[in-house]
């Protein structure tokens, strides 16, 4: 399926129109399903994708890997591409009981539960680690949508995301967004994902990229005791029993076309 029959369309109207007007966080009255969906066909060109679940437990994963072709929408030409620079500063909706239960950009199902963004032009799915300026607190999501088409807004997180960052009673704040990898297919990732979460800035020297730990079947790396590694300009030499070394030893490398080891190392 298409842009044009599977764009669920993570409106512009996101957080700050979801979260008001008697609707709740997951919807009113304690619903977790609001059939109410606030989009305009004609002003973006794309229908909404249709509503194939309302239960609360959506299945993960069962979607298609995809980077598209540049589509236009209001007007805006919108190129998708890799881009492991990524690193931006804009402002975060977020989107909820009116999506819940829909088809997502790739195929997957849209949860609000679950921790998963739409971003204009990442791959689907992928991850990003999405930090609210407001409060320093930060989350790696899965990307597994398109949105949103609003001018300033650069990424359109589920409601249990931004309720973890704590901005859904805003409707919108102010984000930086850091593209990290692709992700698999699986889906199976809520649990590397909610670890991922910060309440404030990282003061540790390593900074792992958490998205290489989410495979079950991975070969552990050899033990790197006396090396050099360096990364730019910075240096930093393993002893024995240093905790550098020990995360290191602590994650996998994937066995597959997307694997990456991220490693990003604290200047002083």
């Amino acid at each position: 399926m298409g842009l044009k029959t599977n764009l669920l369309a993570l409106v512009l109207l996101g957080g700050g129109v979801v979260g008001c007007g008697g609707v709740g966080l997951y919807g009113s009255g304690g619903s977790h399903i609001n059939k109410k969906v606030k989009f305009s066909e004609d002003a973006y060109g794309v229908a909404a994708s249709p509503r194939v679940t309302t239960s609360r437990k959506v299945r993960k994963g069962g979607g298609r890997r995809q980077i598209g072709r540049p589509y236009k929408i209001r007007g805006k030409w919108y190129t998708p591409q890799e881009d492991f620079g990524y690193d931006r500063t804009g402002q975060a909706s977020w989107y909820g009981p009116n999506f819940h239960g829909r088809l997502t950009a790739n195929g997957e199902i849209y949860d609000q539960y679950a921790l998963t963004a739409a971003h204009p032009t990442f791959p689907l799915p992928s991850y990003a680690r999405v930090t609210n300026l407001a409060n320093g607190r930060s989350l790696v999501v899965r990307v597994n949508d398109r949105g949103p088409y609003h001018d300033g807004r650069i990424i359109d997180l589920s409601a249990r995301a931004s309720e973890m960052l704590n901005y859904q009673h805003l409707g919108v704040t102010r984000v930086r967004v850091e593209y990290i990898k692709q992700a698999p297919l699986h889906g199976r990732d809520h649990k590397m994902l909610a670890s991922s979460f910060r309440t404030e800035p990282a003061g540790t020297m390593l900074d792992m990229d958490v998205a290489s730990r989410i495979q079950r079947n991975r070969r552990r790396p050899s033990i790197i005791r006396l090396a050099d590694l360096t990364t730019g300009s910075i240096s930093h030499k393993f002893r024995k029993n240093d905790p550098f070394a020990v995360a290191l030893e602590a994650i996998g490398i994937e066995k597959d076309q997307d694997s990456t080891l991220g490693l990003r190392l604290a200047k002083k």
